[in-house]
């Protein structure tokens, strides 16, 4: 059961971000779209800083599903993108 769940929790994952991949791209549609160059400057700023925010989100639920079904493998993984000692 608890590989199910774990299974389940990686493909929850995936799911989102694929999710977010759509999102980019959309996002990216949006951004040829602008009308001035001030508009693009401040819709590309702004979705800089949301895939900076996306990504570290991600990681960090990755991480916690690895945590909660204690899965040895991909907690060594996230250990070498996540040391320790900053």
């Amino acid at each position: 059961m608890k590989k199910i769940l774990l299974g389940m929790g990686y493909l929850t994952w995936m799911v989102c971000n694929i999710a977010i991949l759509y999102g980019i791209g959309w996002g990216a549609f949006k951004l040829l779209q602008s009308e001035s160059v001030g508009g693009f400057l401040l819709k590309l700023a702004g979705g800089m800083v949301m895939l900076f925010l996306v990504v570290i989100l991600s990681l960090l639920c990755l991480a916690l599903i690895a945590m909660l079904f204690e899965d040895k493998k991909m907690e060594e993984k996230l250990d070498k993108l996540f040391p320790e000692d900053f």
